[in-house]
């Protein structure tokens, strides 16, 4: 009870009564005319016109730590420090260059061996081996990307890949929850294909047998009228209005197309969902799986018992075609393309791949989605039309270059430029999830064991959102979401907001008080248990040392005896230095009141009010 009505407190005090810094003007960075320079030095790169045309500037601080918030999940004061110095577009080169640097497929098997291997040192072999509730479930998936993603140096292909994760949706709110490989799977595909190119993205997505099975398009069959069996039409609407088109034509720049009356003009229809349905038959597993039992042998073929059950089919492994289930004849698609009779099943389904990808829309259906993900809640029409001409053309006549996107999205002005802090519309609200993230990777959470296995359910439960667990294809929130008031009056967008309650802040905050307070900042174990296993209860206090997370604040605990520089620093780190000068005062001020304690109240809880504070949480 005392946790709650500290949070009811520091919600009033941050979010209520603090209002957001006014900045009336600013000087440098092209913000020069009329105005002279003079300099001492006569060395022609400290020539005054330098200091204010922008030419002789490197990020500072704060502005590479904006820069980080928008590019990762996280980044520590040294890496904040580094991209700084070397400035934005070196850093995201040596991050769009790095090679591949995990697997979370391979990450999940490791998991679930050394708990397989768990559970028959603590109960035996004949309670283990062939128990069917014992199986790869999802939270040996979500122990795997935390691991990873707290390890990894690539930065910014975590990042897209979440980003990519929100768009084109599976969940473990289905029967995935079975197998974690599965949802390891899908995501390595994502991961793999950040940097790539959409149209193979897009294909993947379609062979992925996750999506398959999420979306009904495995197992999908053939028409037959005389059994009133036609083809399911699941995943031919998703893949248009979800994953590549949208509902509504668009301009290059977003906007919609509208006709002679005035009225937007649809991009597809119910004949073209069913004609969509008809490519998207005969796909069935590529190969069979239990992890009891060698079934990597097992002829795969249509109808088999092994079908109608996720634990037991192969998920990471693209799903194939038998061209005996798969509709035949013309398929006509949009732009008046026809798909023509007598192709392969995979032929069709290249060809139907091929007509997405080269639709007008992609280009600024996707760069919206990825900008809002990254970036911003409400991109200026100029911002997508920028990006999306980078998607139509990558600059050497490529299409669909996803890593000449992502670079165009991040150094883009509207992503950076200072003149954007004033703008009502700019911003968003930052996901709890990367909230999280973020205080993880900022002050290098870790343990003696390396095994940083993080469940995660409780963070879930509290913020409704964990990686592929979104309630629906829909993902945790719709990019077109307008919370009622001024956001819905102004008609702008602020998607997040729909998982942003009354429930959910006050639950953050009593998350972030646990984790501050008690040190509780993973769920991780060192043995798992499920409550329908049909193996004897396990105590969850039993927990290696080794496990237990911890955060280094030692630089940070130096500084508690100036709390305007630890405020200060923590500004840097976590807010990028949009804590207004009123929010400073008031923590600043809050921790002077705390003098008298030791180090580590101090810096807690000055990190506390930080991510409490409204302008922390309001990402610009």
């Amino acid at each position: 009870m005392k946790k709650i009505k500290l949070s009811v407190f520091f919600f009033l005090l941050f979010v209520v009564n603090i209002k957001a810094q006014i900045y009336t003007d600013y000087l440098g960075a092209g913000h020069n005319e009329g105005i002279s320079i003079t300099t001492s030095s006569n060395e022609s790169f400290s020539t005054g016109d330098n200091t204010t045309d922008g030419s002789g500037l490197s990020p500072n601080l704060y502005d590479a730590s904006r820069f980080l918030i928008q590019s990762t999940l996280g980044a520590d004061y040294e890496t904040i420090e580094y991209v700084s110095e070397i400035g934005y577009a070196t850093w995201l080169d040596e991050q769009l260059n790095m090679p591949l640097q995990v697997s979370f497929l391979d990450t999940t098997w490791m998991i679930w061996d050394h708990f397989v291997d768990a559970y028959s040192q603590q109960w035996g072999d004949t309670n283990i081996i062939g128990n069917d509730n014992v199986l790869p479930y999802s939270f040996y998936w979500r122990m795997a990307w935390w691991n990873n993603i707290m390890k990894s140096e690539d930065l910014v292909r975590q990042r897209v890949a979440l980003a990519l994760s929100e768009i084109f949706v599976i969940s473990e709110k289905s029967d995935l929850d079975i197998s974690g490989p599965a949802i390891a799977g899908y995501y390595d595909m994502l991961y793999q294909n950040a940097f790539g190119n959409y149209r193979n993205l897009l294909y993947d997505v379609t062979m992925n047998p996750a999506m398959g099975y999420y979306l009904s398009h495995m197992n999908n069959p053939k028409s037959d009228i005389a059994n009133n069996i036609h083809p399911d039409e699941n995943y031919a609407r998703e893949i248009m209005q979800l994953f590549s088109i949208g509902l509504y034509e668009l301009n290059t720049d977003g906007t919609r197309v509208v006709d002679n009356d005035g009225n937007y003009v649809l991009t597809y229809d119910n004949d073209d969902i069913k004609e969509f349905a008809k490519i998207f038959t005969g796909l069935a597993p590529g190969q069979y799986y239990w992890p009891w039992e060698d079934l990597s042998n097992v002829i795969v073929e249509w109808g088999n018992w092994y079908n109608s059950f996720v634990g037991t089919i192969n998920m990471w492994t693209p799903m194939q075609m038998f061209d005996n289930w798969h509709e035949p004849g013309q398929k006509h698609l949009l732009n008046n393309f026809t798909v023509l009779s007598g192709q392969t099943g995979m032929q069709d389904i290249n060809s139907a791949i091929d007509n997405l990808y080269n639709h007008q829309n992609v280009g600024p259906f996707i760069s919206r989605r990825l900008i809002q993900r990254l970036i911003k809640s409400n991109p200026s029409p100029e911002y997508i039309q920028r990006v999306a001409t980078v998607f139509n053309n990558n600059g050497s006549g490529i299409r669909g270059d996803l890593k000449a996107v992502v670079k165009a999205i991040l150094l883009d002005d509207e992503a950076h430029d200072c003149i954007w802090l004033n703008d009502p519309n700019a911003g968003k609200l930052s996901e709890p999830l990367l909230r999280y993230t973020q205080l993880m990777r900022a002050f290098n959470a870790g343990n003696n064991s390396g095994r940083m296995w993080n469940m995660g359910y409780f963070y879930q439960y509290a913020t409704h959102q964990s990686v592929l667990a979104a309630p629906s294809v829909f993902n945790f929130f719709l990019p077109d979401y307008q919370p009622n008031g001024p956001i819905a009056d102004a008609d702008i967008f602020a998607p997040e907001f729909q998982i942003h309650t009354s429930s959910t802040l006050i639950n953050y905050y009593n998350l972030i008080y646990d984790m501050l307070v008690n040190n509780y900042y993973m769920e991780v174990s060192s043995i798992a248990n499920d409550a329908e296993m049909n193996i004897p209860e396990f105590d969850w206090n039993q927990l290696d040392p080794d496990d237990y997370v911890t955060i280094d604040l030692s630089d940070e605990f130096a500084l508690a005896s100036n709390p305007a520089e630890l405020v200060d620093r923590l500004n840097i780190i976590l807010a990028g230095g949009l804590l207004s000068d009123e929010t400073l005062t008031t923590i600043t001020n809050t921790i002077y009141q705390l003098q008298y304690t030791n180090d580590e109240t101090i810096t807690k809880a000055a990190i506390y009010l930080v991510l409490g504070a409204s302008d922390y949480t309001i990402r610009k």
